[in-house]
Formats: structure tokens, C-alpha cells, sequence
């Protein structure tokens, strides 16, 4: 299947809006349930863990949103350099809530067969998280 380059635009800004905007709705239809998810070194996971890692996230950050600066497209994949920002109010990976702002790069590549996600790979910046929201 061929992809136009403002297609797989359009996919990419619809899917990290639906997260940041906690529309679960909009992300069960725009991803696939044999979706092939990729955090970091972490194994492989499937879109029931992978929803359960961005409920966490938006319970963390409420405010959370990925402010993407650069998109780019090759035939199906499209590849996210963004920031994610937001305050620390509520716990995570077992740290309380710090009222911290966050800010913390990411890269993604996202990969589409038609409108549906069918492969994500992440790489967020965990270590200044972390040390974002670590109390000294």
C-alpha cells in the first residue's frame, strides 16, 4: 500500500493528540489490537499493556502532552522527535507527587498499515524523568 508523506502526518498528529488528550476512544480505533509496542529495551508488549503504560502516565502527569518538533515520513512509518512536558501530580514508579514540571525528550517510530497503528517503538528519556521528579 502506498502512503502519501501528509497522510502519515496526519496519523501521527492524531494518535499523540488522542494521548495527550486521554481520548481512549479515538485510540482504540486508531490502533490495532495486534499492535507490536517497543518502550525503551524493554520486551515487546501488546496494546492492553501498552494502554495500561499511558493510563499511568496521564495519572502521573495529567497534564502531559508530547510537543512535537519534527516529523518525518518513509512509505508507512512516520518518526516523532518531541518533548514530553508536563507536572508531576500524582505518583509515579513509586515516587509521590512533586508538583515538578517535566521535560524530557523522545523519539518515536510509528508504523501504519492503512489508518491503524500496527507497530510503535519509543524511546523517552527515563533516566531525566526520573531525575526530574526524584525529591533531593
Amino acid at each position: 500500500m502506498s502512503f502519501a508523506a501528509d497522510e502519515v502526518r496526519e496519523l501521527v498528529e492524531c494518535l499523540y493528540g488522542a494521548i495527550d488528550r486521554r481520548d481512549w476512544s479515538t485510540l482504540e480505533a486508531l490502533v490495532s489490537p495486534r499492535v507490536v509496542v517497543e518502550l525503551g529495551s524493554a520486551a515487546p508488549i501488546g496494546w492492553d499493556a501498552w494502554r495500561e503504560h499511558l493510563r499511568e502516565f496521564a495519572e502521573a502527569f495529567p497534564d502531559g502532552r508530547h510537543d512535537i518538533e519534527e516529523v518525518l515520513v518513509d512509505g508507512s512509518h512516520g518518526v516523532s522527535r518531541c518533548r514530553f512536558v508536563g507536572t508531576h501530580l500524582g505518583g509515579f514508579r513509586g515516587i509521590a507527587a512533586t508538583g515538578n514540571e517535566v521535560s524530557v525528550a523522545g523519539i518515536y517510530i510509528d508504523r501504519f498499515q492503512g489508518d491503524m497503528l500496527v507497530g510503535h517503538r519509543g524511546q523517552l528519556d527515563m533516566h531525566a524523568l526520573l531525575q526530574q521528579i526524584t525529591p533531593s
